[in-house]
């Protein structure tokens, strides 16, 4: 993508863009077979009177971290078993990012971001941080992806957009404790701010 293609629409290759998705049905009969849970990014305020300029490099570097994070940490059969995340919505008025996606994916996603580590990085108190979570999630919480989260090379493009995404200025990671099953208000009603967890 050039700057021409993000800024204002030129070069955009549209035959193969809607090919993607219209190739993509398999990956929606996917996510009707997947338990998902609801998992919000809320970024530093924008200004309300100015476009929301940063919308396809959050957006895409959310979507492709998660991809690496899982392909990374998870086994081979794990890894073509797990779906994607998907986006849910964006609420412009409060910079809130909901996705939603497999549990034991996005705790993996939310917690690395919430501690703003990238791939190879340390945890710091990665086993108080595990109680903490496991307090919530139970079962969910795998240990080892965590260690292979620590143990893993990430290439340095992707560490350069992470680093990016993290200048965003992440104040919350809220993961839903309920699965969401086509009610976002009950789901959102039990939300889990793993960011101040992990903090306090």
């Amino acid at each position: 993508m050039d700057i021409y293609e993000y800024w204002i629409g030129d070069g955009i290759d549209y035959m193969n863009l809607w090919r993607a998705y219209e190739e993509g049905e398999g990956y929606k009969k996917k996510y009707s077979s997947m338990t998902v849970h609801l998992i919000q990014f809320t970024f530093k305020e924008q200004h309300y009177e100015l476009p929301l300029f940063n919308h396809e490099a959050v957006y895409k570097t959310i979507k492709g971290y998660s991809h690496e994070i899982k392909r990374v940490c998870f086994s081979s059969g794990d890894y073509q078993r797990a779906g994607p995340i998907f986006l849910y919505e964006l609420n412009r008025g409060s910079s809130i990012w909901s996705f939603l996606g497999e549990l034991r994916q996005i705790l993996l996603l939310g917690t690395t971001l919430a501690d703003e580590k990238v791939i190879g990085q340390r945890l710091d108190n990665i086993d108080k941080k595990l109680e903490i979570l496991r307090k919530y999630f139970g079962g969910a919480v795998n240990p080892e992806d965590f260690m292979k989260f620590m143990n893993a090379k990430t290439p340095d493009e992707i560490e350069n957009a992470v680093h990016e995404l993290i200048r965003q200025g992440i104040q919350k990671v809220e993961v839903s404790k309920i699965p969401f099953v086509g009610k976002i208000e009950d789901t959102k009603q039990k939300m889990i701010d793993i960011k101040k967890e992990l903090e306090g």
